[in-house]
Parts: C-alpha cells; structure tokens; sequence
C-alpha cells in the first residue's frame, strides 16, 4: 500500500530494541519522492531479491515483524487481523455453505489462516507466484500465518494466478483474491479479463472477495476498480476498514452473481456466527459485516465519478505522485 506524508507514534514496548539497535528505515514512498510513510526504530531482519519481488522483513516497538515486497507494507503482527478478517470472513459467512476456498497471493500465510479457522471447510487451494514469499513467512511471521501452511486440507500451487485460473476445470464457494498493489506482474490481475476468468471459476452461489484500494487516498483507482467488477458481476459490495500500517482506510469488495449483499439478514448472519463458533476473531461479528456495507457519501461519489473500466488494453498505472491514472 502506497502512502502519501504519514508519519507512526512510537511504541516502546522493547526498550532493548530501541537503545542497542536504533534504525531509521525510508519504507514507503510516493512515485515523485517528494513524501513518504517511516517505522522509526525499525530492524531489518531479512532481505532478498528473488526471481520475483523484494522481500524484506523488519521488526518494529510498535507493529511487530512486518513484511515489506517491493517497496510496499504487506502485513504486520499488530494489524493484520483488520486486513485479513474483512477480506475473509465476510465472504465466508456471507456463502451459505462453503466447502472449497481458492486464495490467489496472500503468501504471507494470513488470509489462509483465516480460512483454517472454518472447519467446515474440505478443500483450500493456494496459488502464490512466488515461493521464496511462502518460505521467507513461515519462517518470520509464524504469529500472523500460525503454521496454518500445515493444515492437510490446503494445496499449495506455486503459479501465476491468472494462468492457474485460465488452466483449471475446478469451480470454488469463495475465491480470496490477496494481491499485491497494481504494479508490475499484478496490473492484469486488476481488469475486467481477468474478473471474468475469477467468475467463471465460481460454484453457483459462489463470492469473490478482494481489496480493492484505498477509496480516501486513491478515489480514481477504487472508482475504476469497482466499476470494473461491476462489469463483471451482478452484486458488487464495497465496505472498508483502517489499517494502521496502511496509514488509513483501505477497502475491499464483495462480488457475486447470485447473493445480493445488501439483502443479507443480520439474524441468518449470527445463526451461521453460533453454529460455526469460529476461535479466535478479533474484528468480525455479524453486526460488523451488515453495517460496514453501508457506504458515506463520498465514497459513493468516488465510484460515480470514476467510471472507465479497466481492462488489458486500457490498465491502471502508477503515475506522478503516487496517483494510479489509465494508459
């Protein structure tokens, strides 16, 4: 996630940290370089360029481990249950019954950890790009991931998303789309080719859930993006949440061409919440998901005001200071 001028408090819970082995890490900037987000005191525990991105993984007072891939925050140990349990949990309490769960990135281990947590589930398949991703995680961010990679219902494929999904004959209840920022390899995976192409992998009754930017900082790119899906999908339902490592808001949508989110019953939401009884959330509840998909106005208006739909030809681009404009 790309920041513009946020600046972190310092939290020294490890005072041993900060006297012995004070740094100042540059982590985050805009595409002109005039602004950019730091971790103060922050130890850079591991780099490595793989075939890939760049990985790398620091410890902060404040946020934990955190895992940085090419320039930008990816996940941390404070926050990243605001990231991953909007993602996931939404769309697993919002399918009625769903037994096979597809997650395209998310190889930091945390969208899949979530998923471990529904026992109803039989069959989770994970598809990552880049293995060096899976491997440097498991190691680092056991306390995001909590050795879930182990869980015998998960197949791992290391592939690229898009032609996994264009080279498979299987159909899912839920497809988690965790993707890095559109940037690189993963520009495609934000256009309407390639939604179509998630949809058709979809059970009937089937959701995708996905992020989809940040509609404060970044209202053009969500705009285009929902707009996009809409496209796409007859039921698209943004909502979003604040992620401290992202500096702010970020969102994410609900997609489906059978289950209108907006009709979702709060009390058909909180019998599936006591029948799962699903350890260990620490964001989602029934209330959480009907409310958050109420939008304010001015997200309303970043939607109805950004319209032109992304598609291969026609992709998002990170532009001069950080805004991401069309070809």
């Amino acid at each position: 996630m790309k920041l513009i001028n946020i600046s972190i408090p310092v939290y020294n819970k490890s005072k041993t940290l900060n006297k012995k082995r004070k740094r100042v890490f540059y982590v985050n900037d805009t595409q002109d370089g005039t602004s950019g987000f730091f971790l103060i005191s922050a130890i850079k525990l591991f780099s490595e360029k793989s075939k890939v991105h760049e990985i790398e993984v620091f410890e902060h007072d404040f946020f934990g481990k955190v895992l940085r891939i090419d320039g930008s925050f990816q996940t941390s140990e404070l926050d990243e249950f605001l990231y991953h349990e909007p993602l996931v949990q939404f769309a697993l309490f919002a399918n009625k019954n769903p037994k096979k769960v597809l997650i395209i990135g998310g190889g930091d281990g945390g969208s899949l950890e979530e998923v471990v947590k529904h026992k109803d589930v039989n069959n989770i398949t994970m598809v990552e790009l880049d293995e060096r991703v899976i491997e440097i995680s498991k190691k680092y961010l056991r306390n995001i991931h909590k050795n879930s990679f182990y869980d015998k219902r998960i197949k791992l494929i290391i592939n690229d998303g898009m032609k996994f999904l264009k080279d498979t004959k299987e159909k899912f209840d839920v497809i988690i789309l965790d993707l890095t920022d559109p940037s690189g390899e993963s520009l495609k995976l934000y256009t309407k080719e390639f939604y179509e192409i998630v949809k058709n992998a979809l059970n009937s009754g089937g959701i995708v859930s996905l992020h989809t930017e940040s509609y404060l900082f970044y209202p053009k790119m969500f705009g285009r993006i929902i707009n996009t899906l809409k496209r796409v999908f007859k039921y698209v339902s943004p909502h979003g949440n604040d992620v401290p490592l992202y500096g702010g808001t970020i969102s994410f949508a609900l997609c489906s061409n059978s289950v209108n989110f907006n009709k979702l019953s709060i009390k058909t939401i909180k019998q599936r919440y006591i029948k799962k009884n699903i350890p260990n959330l620490k964001y989602f509840t029934p209330d959480i998901l009907i409310s958050s998909l109420q939008l304010p106005k001015y997200v309303k208006e970043a939607i109805n005001n950004n319209k032109k739909i992304i598609t291969i030809r026609n992709q998002l681009k990170e532009g001069k200071g950080g805004l991401w404009e069309e070809k």
